[in-house]
């Protein structure tokens, strides 16, 4: 069955494509829509709106009944009382005598609330912000709900008429210093989550903490086991690689090796008026080359909801020339640094495929845990930001990663460690977050290839690592304190004590259930490399075959 399944589903595919097309939009540089609402029709067809974009309606749509929709597709109509199997942009999909049949509901156009069936509310309101084969789909009270078409007909304004003449890509504008773009976003602000409505048994949807464990919606165990796609940190303002391989073939990848999300850099630089991206390929990613910053983040995480992988959003640098010790800088304060965190916040509010904030990448040097100083102190900068956060959007985890040193003398006792790894303090000045349930600890940790350390000199090295791991972070979940993430971890595996030294890192974290994210899956990080080979195609399978045990594809423990 499952074979058949798969068949009938490709198929399913062929038909719809072959049937239907849209043709008129595609020559003026528009999609094709993924259902058959019309919202304008001119000489050159029908056109409908998803997404805060116009689209054109595709001609398989003329052939849709309210007796029998799916006969357009090759297949007929389901009996009344047959279960849902599948819901795709067509419409929702059952099976009767081993074959697709489709299931005809006429609940909407009564006024009735449809979104029910599937578990959510109907809204008060007409903005739609995401379009899915259910219906249109809004966002209120924190909770998605659906848009009822015979009651907001009435009251819906027409969008401006599509420019045939030109692709759209909603341009940009600054606002309030931080640049919003109209083209990947909905009426509040955030983009089309690449999600649909009602799928949270692939998607943990949003995500908590409970003791040292990530839990779902549900309260299942989480495992994060992902890769840092480094590049819209630096002044390319976007992921590496985007010049060698198509966004969708790098997602593809991540999802195919079992990681199950995505750390994305990012740089206040790409909030700086007239910020553009560098080194996309128009023939590679034609979608993407002329996008701004932001607009090439949302198509990441848009791209990563589709393919069932979370993302959370690491601000790694205030500047794109290098890494800084303070969260802030001349040119980026920290008053800056918070309004990004919170224009972002807002952005995604709604979008399960962004789980949360990695709020500064790699605090050191004058940045102390605990000392009370307001300037330096990464722990009282951390709780700020992290409260203005969860004032715009509560879902986000908050990640908090170390410093370098512990204790005010940390250098001179030898109490140091890797920049962002240092976490001791934490037992006697831990975060205080106002919301409950949503901080999680971050530590970063390196082999001998990026620095060589005291404790990689040791007669015992690697097998010496455990207690200091524990020493230094590994404490916090062995005490239920929180849960721990390694946010950065990587090596060259240039001999067997590189070798050993990654797989006794997963080993630990497997066994005492710490969160990762590997450094990285870019090929081009001098002193670690990454999952890619240089071709940015080919899967460095000795480096991913040590990572393997400590995957969880489907996120649950």
């Amino acid at each position: 069955m499952v074979f058949k399944t798969i068949i009938s589903l490709a198929m399913m595919s062929f038909i719809g494509k072959a049937i239907g097309s849209c043709d008129f939009a595609k020559k003026d540089g528009f999609n094709c829509c993924n259902g058959c609402t019309v919202t304008y029709t001119d000489a050159s067809g029908k056109w409908g709106v998803e997404n805060n974009q116009w689209c054109g309606i595709d001609s398989s749509c003329d052939a849709k009944s309210a007796t029998c929709w799916s006969a357009a597709e090759g297949f007929p109509c389901c009996s009344t009382t047959t279960a849902v199997v599948l819901t795709d942009s067509k419409g929702k999909w059952g099976i009767e005598n081993n074959n697709w049949c489709g299931i005809v509901e006429s609940a909407a156009a009564d006024g009735s609330c449809w979104a029910t069936s599937q578990g959510y509310p109907c809204c008060t309101g007409c903005d739609a912000i995401y379009t899915d084969g259910s219906g249109k789909w809004g966002f209120e009270n924190n909770n998605w709900c659906g848009i009822v078409d015979s009651q907001c007909n009435s009251q819906q304004q027409q969008p401006q008429q599509p420019d045939n003449g030109s692709q759209q890509n909603g341009g940009s504008q600054q606002n309030g210093g931080s640049q919003q773009t109209g083209g990947g976003s909905g009426v509040s602000g955030q983009t089309a989550p690449g999600w649909t409505p009602g799928n949270d048994q692939v998607l943990p949807g949003y995500l908590s903490t409970k003791g040292h464990n990530i839990v779902d919606s549900k309260g299942r165990k989480v495992q994060l086991s992902g890769l840092s796609w480094f590049g819209g940190e630096t002044t390319n303002l976007s992921p590496h690689g985007l010049w060698a391989n198509s966004l969708a073939n790098f997602i593809k990848i991540v999802k195919d090796n079992g990681y199950n999300h995505l750390r994305y850099p990012w740089t206040n630089e790409m909030f700086f008026e007239g910020a553009k991206t560098q080194s996309v390929d128009q023939v590679n990613n034609p979608d993407l080359a002329d996008l701004s910053p932001l607009e090439i983040m949302d198509a990441v995480i848009n791209e990563c909801g589709k393919a069932g992988l979370k993302v959370y959003l690491d601000r790694h640098r205030p500047l794109s020339g290098g890494q800084s010790e303070l969260w802030y800088v001349d040119e980026v304060d920290e008053a800056k640094w918070i309004e990004d965190w919170q224009f972002l916040a807002k952005r995604y509010k709604g979008n399960p495929t962004v789980i949360g904030a990695d709020l500064h990448n790699e605090p050191h040097g004058k940045a102390c845990w605990g000392c009370g100083e307001e300037e330096r102190d990464w722990r009282l900068a951390a709780e700020r930001c992290g409260n203005a956060i969860h004032e715009v959007n509560p879902d986000w985890l908050i990640i908090v990663e170390g410093n370098d040193h512990y204790g005010e003398e940390g250098w001179q006792k030898g109490e140091s460690y890797w920049w962002g790894g240092m976490l001791k303090g934490v037992k006697e000045f831990p975060v205080r977050l106002n919301t409950p349930n949503k901080l999680v600890y971050s530590a970063h940790d390196y082999d001998k290839n990026v620095h060589m350390q005291d404790w990689f000199k040791e007669a015992d090295f690697p097998d010496n690592m455990p207690p200091i791991w524990d020493d230094k972070w590994g404490y916090i979940v062995k005490e239920d304190i929180a849960p721990v993430l390694i946010g950065e971890f990587g090596s060259l595996l240039r001999d067997a004590t590189d070798v050993k030294w990654l797989s006794n890192l997963i080993d630990y974290m497997k066994e005492n259930e710490v969160h990762w994210t590997f450094w990285c899956l870019n090929p081009n990080s001098g002193d670690t490399e990454g999952i890619l080979g240089y071709d940015w195609k080919t899967v460095n399978t000795k480096k991913d075959g040590i990572l393997t045990p400590g995957k969880a594809p489907n996120f649950l423990l």
